[in-house]
């Protein structure tokens, strides 16, 4: 009985890496075509998991996983970018920049 509790909790570890490791693949994906699109490079074309969200308010803070990037334009370094993957809807991706909100939903 132990052995198949622990082979269960090793499964659901793996699930849970594993669409973790697929967000994130998503997350950097809409981040570089949005950012193409708007003229800004993607820096180390690379996003960071910030935070699991549990809670629906609005498109910017809803249910799912939020990731977070770094962008530049004209060589200025900008921090603001973030990603949100939610199960079911396409991803959100959310450019901040001299006190703009860019809002995209892919």
């Amino acid at each position: 009985m132990t052995g198949l509790l622990v082979l269960l909790l090793g499964c659901l570890a793996f699930i849970a890496w594993w669409r973790l490791l697929k967000g994130k693949e998503l997350a950097r994906h809409a981040a570089g075509s949005v950012c193409r699109q708007h003229g800004v490079v993607l820096m180390d074309d690379t996003v960071m998991l910030q935070s699991v969200q549990l809670r629906k308010v609005d498109p910017v803070r809803a249910w799912g996983l939020k990731y977070r990037f770094d962008f530049a334009r004209e060589g200025i370094l900008h921090h603001g970018g973030t990603v949100l993957i939610a199960p079911g809807q396409a991803p959100t991706v959310v450019i901040e920049a001299d006190g703009a909100r860019v809002i995209e939903h892919l």
